[in-house]
């Protein structure tokens, strides 16, 4: 009976707190509290005392688990993947990031940036805009030069 109570608290203190070595804690503090108890009461068979220290322990494990009601993190972080879960909002900040990282920029620019950036030829872009190729392509480098520079980007992307 002793032995299936040692087998149990090892498997509970594992389930319970993922460490099976503080089962042999867990059941100090337990038979302490049995023994305090045993010696103030009448004798009792070896039966029931196994059920005292049964129950003290599912008490010490109740105890420790309120006590330690915060999140218990197993392994490292290098074992999980590292985005878990696809961010459904992707989209919505990338919008909000391109906003604010345009907001300065004429809109003029912003077409033409956006244009030439999907692929458009400058003389297209020029020719949509209404002005020359080589005005938009400078244009735009400057406000690519200023975005850089509040990103701390240098101009080799470092």
């Amino acid at each position: 009976m002793l032995r299936s109570l040692a087998e149990n608290s090892q498997s509970t203190a594992r389930a319970q707190f993922g460490d099976e070595s503080l089962a042999v804690e867990i059941m100090e503090v337990a038979i302490q509290k049995a023994v305090n108890r045993l010696s103030t009461g009448a004798p009792v068979e070896p039966g029931e005392a196994c059920l005292v220290l049964s129950r003290f322990y599912a008490q010490e494990i109740r105890r420790r688990r309120y006590g330690n009601r915060k999140l218990v993190f197993l392994g490292s972080n290098a074992e999980l993947p590292a985005s878990p879960l696809p961010n459904q909002f992707s989209s919505v900040d990338s919008t909000i990031d391109l906003g604010v990282i345009l907001q300065d920029i004429p809109l003029e620019v912003r077409l033409a940036l956006l244009m030439r950036y999907s692929r458009t030829r400058w003389t297209e872009v020029a020719a949509i805009l209404g002005t020359s190729e080589a005005g938009i392509r400078v244009r735009c480098q400057r406000a690519l030069k200023r975005i850089r520079q509040r990103l701390g980007i240098n101009e080799h992307g470092k």
